[in-house]
């Protein structure tokens, strides 16, 4: 029997999202971190195993862009944090609907497609909690629980080593897997070859970088607390 899965996708309020994309304007940022959650919202409700999807946000517009995607929204703004946020909505979905498996997934895997996501849903149902950590081998990309009981607040940098430490199994993703490569900078996207690209993120890069045009580079201050 295939495990019933509900997707939680945790995003920050657009103003603040994507900020050490050097040489973006905040319009473009924000237009960016749209995109690519949009993407990641409709390719997860393509995944036949996942019941429901569900973004992680107390912000009004973030709210409005999940629910024109297809998702819900879970969050009430009374537990500040990454951390206090996903810990909320777990146990409000998970006493919502216990029979269901609970995977946490970043809104950036702009390369990951619904195969990804299939595939690493069928490892992690043979797990009570498991892991997949990001492309730098610290950070968390992935994360499931059959209980949000389970969830330990360590998302953030270093949280791979302390959820392997409270007994998370790591899914064995291999380097080059999308699911590891979050975009964080202008390079990171870049890097993703262009048919992983979902639709919106795809438009959003012709639009902000078209071929052959001028890279975005850091501005005048990044360029400074770089060469620190």
């Amino acid at each position: 029997m295939t495990t019933p899965w509900i997707a939680l996708v945790p995003a920050k309020p657009f103003a603040r999202a994507k900020t050490r994309c050097a040489g973006l304007t905040p319009d473009a940022r924000r237009s960016l971190a749209k995109a690519m959650l949009t993407d990641v919202v409709r390719r997860l409700r393509g995944v036949p195993a996942v019941h429901s999807v569900v973004v992680v946000t107390a912000d009004p517009e973030v709210t409005g862009l999940a629910l024109a995607s297809g998702a819900a929204a879970s969050g009430s703004g009374r537990f500040p944090g990454l951390n206090g946020e996903v810990g909320e909505a777990l146990e409000a979905v998970g006493g919502a609907a216990p029979a269901a498996a609970l995977a946490l997934i970043m809104g950036d895997l702009a390369g990951a497609g619904t195969a990804d996501y299939a595939t690493a849903l069928t490892l992690a149902a043979r797990h009570r909690r498991a892991v997949v950590g990001d492309a730098d081998g610290t950070g968390t990309t992935l994360l499931t629980l059959r209980d949000a009981a389970d969830f330990r607040p360590f998302l953030g940098p270093g949280s791979l080593r302390r959820f392997h430490a409270a007994g998370y199994h790591d899914l064995g993703v291999g380097p080059s897997s999308p699911l590891r490569r979050d975009v964080d900078t202008v390079d990171h996207l870049l890097s993703l070859p262009p048919h992983t690209l979902g639709p919106a993120t795809r438009q959003w890069l012709a639009a902000a970088i078209p071929p052959g045009g001028p890279r975005p580079g850091p501005s005048t201050d990044e360029r400074r607390v770089g060469a620190l």
